[in-house]
């Protein structure tokens, strides 16, 4: 209850911060007045560009490299970890690392999939065709990860026997 109340006090002392700025003293642009030069006046086109540096001391401007979050570099290594421990048929162990990139995404679909994937191997069949929903449910628009997963589910019914399920897919 005194949850309630909080976000109940907080949300009427936010509200009454976004109600109580005066627009009315915003400052406006004024439209630019031209100046009117005499006609024996001469206005030198190009600007006077005045600078302390010189050529030699001027670096050329690197753009800066987008860099992956932390997280995002830590998931791509377990998978890759995952990956090699599934080459090795070391089937746990991919389980666990894929385990634990979902701790860290727990909506990448990718990684789902890899979870089905394993949990085939190891005959698990209810549980692949559950990771293979779930990795379709997050990614919808995939086509080729669509496609590879309702492979797994339907290598999964078909193992489980039940043939009029795995017709579905």
């Amino acid at each position: 209850m005194t949850k309630f109340y909080s976000v109940l006090i907080f949300m009427m002392v936010f509200l009454n911060a976004c109600t109580s700025i005066d627009y009315s003293k915003r400052e406006t642009k004024q439209p630019s007045v031209p100046i009117a030069l005499p006609q024996d006046a001469t206005v030198n086109k190009q600007p006077k560009v005045i600078t302390t540096a010189t050529v030699t001391q001027a670096e050329p401007v690197q753009p800066k490299k987008k860099t992956p979050p932390a997280s995002r570099t830590a998931v791509l290594e377990l998978l890759a970890q995952s990956e090699s421990a599934m080459q090795e048929s070391q089937y746990e162990e991919a389980e666990n690392l894929l385990a634990r990139a979902l701790r860290i995404e727990p909506s990448n679909a990718w990684l789902w999939h890899n979870m089905a994937v394993i949990s085939f191997y190891q005959e698990d069949y209810p549980q692949a065709i559950q990771q293979a929903l779930k990795s379709n449910n997050l990614e919808k628009n995939n086509r080729e990860l669509k496609k590879n997963t309702d492979k797994i589910i339907k290598q999964s019914y078909i193992e489980m026997g039940n043939f009029s399920k795995a017709e579905q897919y």
